[in-house]
């Protein structure tokens, strides 16, 4: 008769859970050192100034599609989207001609990059979660290329986002796609600080000429000035943004 050892083995999917964990910390660790030397070396090295451009590209491109989901969500539509390769765009959306409708559809743009680094932190706490986030975003970029997208730059940063996020989505190693997740998330989350300035001016200037900005567009349709919702948005953003963080770092503490 065989006797029980009273050896208590390990449960394998805590085990699973831990090394995630430790995979997440790594990731988020990479991401910040490589999102601080893209920020910095520009500054040390001016010809590197290139680095910052696909930074801008995709919180333009966050930002855009923000506009335009908000306008769907809201029972609105969402017709064409423009962006250029100097770091602006456009998206031209419709609404039922109500002001908050379109209120909302103002702010979707601002609240667009803070909303999906928020969802790219908590998908990166778990490899199977982060898989899923950057084949989601691949299908909705996909999606966009064909049905929205109306410029050739446009068509070319929107369809190589789509091929880069699906290929990590399929092909990568559970850490890289945590790893990726995280990046974009940070990234997110410095270009919206940086372009917190631009909240605070009526007008915007885009490749499609200069238009009122998202702030004043909701000064106009509601009673406050713009840089009082320029405020309120930042506040907002800046609340979605550490609460991604900080739902990031529970869950890995939790793991441990």
């Amino acid at each position: 008769m065989k006797q029980d050892s009273g050896q208590v083995l390990p449960n394998a999917g805590a085990t699973a859970s831990v090394t995630e964990a430790r995979a997440a910390r790594r990731a988020l660790g990479w991401a910040v050192a490589i999102s601080l030397a893209l920020a910095w070396l520009p500054e040390f090295l001016p010809a590197l100034a290139w680095l910052a451009w696909p930074q801008v590209l995709a919180s333009t491109l966050a930002h855009e599609l923000g506009h335009g989901l908000a306008a769907l969500v809201s029972g609105g539509g969402f017709d064409s989207l423009q962006l250029y390769a100097d770091g602006s765009g456009v998206a031209h959306t419709r609404s039922a001609g109500g002001a908050m409708q379109r209120a909302l559809i103002a702010a979707g743009g601002p609240l667009g990059p803070p909303l999906a680094a928020l969802g790219l932190f908590l998908a990166a706490r778990r490899a199977g979660a982060a898989r899923a986030a950057l084949a989601l975003i691949s299908l909705l970029l996909a999606f966009a290329l064909v049905i929205w997208v109306r410029t050739a730059f446009g068509a070319l940063w929107v369809g190589l986002c789509a091929a880069l996020a699906g290929a990590a989505a399929w092909r990568a190693s559970g850490a890289w796609v945590q790893a990726l997740a995280c990046l974009v998330a940070v990234q997110l989350c410095l270009s919206s600080l940086s372009r917190l300035g631009g909240l605070f001016s009526r007008t915007a200037r885009t490749g499609a000429g200069e238009l009122l900005s998202d702030t004043g567009q909701l000064a106009d349709l509601l009673w406050a000035p713009h840089w009082f919702w320029g405020a309120l948005i930042v506040l907002l953003s800046a609340a979605v943004m550490l609460t991604g963080v900080w739902a990031f770092f529970l869950a890995l503490r939790e793991d441990r």
